[in-house]
């Protein structure tokens, strides 16, 4: 138990995000959600589903976090840290949702089964 306990501890306690980490990105946005933020999904939605770029075809299983009509996503947090307009992420990544999670959920989940997901 004191292992799992440990990478759990790591995972929730890291400073930088690898490129390709969308999974601990998300976790680490749930964990500074802010308390009106952590049960509500109108204000803090993390989602696990698939994104496919616009202009080369490609698709993968992805993770990102929506707060009102801004994504935050690793991908773009280098370069829009404030988040990207949900509109313009709809239409250049044409997302597809397979779940939604509070950011209760994440963390939860997360200590659950010893990794930042996908769960399902």
């Amino acid at each position: 138990m004191s292992i799992l306990y440990e990478y759990i501890r790591g995972i929730l306690s890291e400073e930088t995000i690898a490129i390709g980490q969308c999974y601990p990105y998300i976790v680490k946005m749930a964990k500074n959600s802010t308390e009106k933020e952590w049960n509500d999904l109108s204000k803090f939605k993390a989602i696990h589903g698939r994104i496919t770029d616009k202009w080369s075809g490609e698709s993968v299983e992805h993770a990102w976090v929506e707060k009102g009509d801004m994504i935050f996503d690793w991908q773009t947090s280098t370069t829009k840290p404030t988040g990207v307009q949900r509109n313009v992420y709809y239409d250049n990544f044409q997302p597809e949702t397979y779940e939604e999670y509070t950011a209760e959920d994440i963390i939860v989940n997360c200590v659950r089964s010893g990794q930042a997901g996908p769960w399902r």
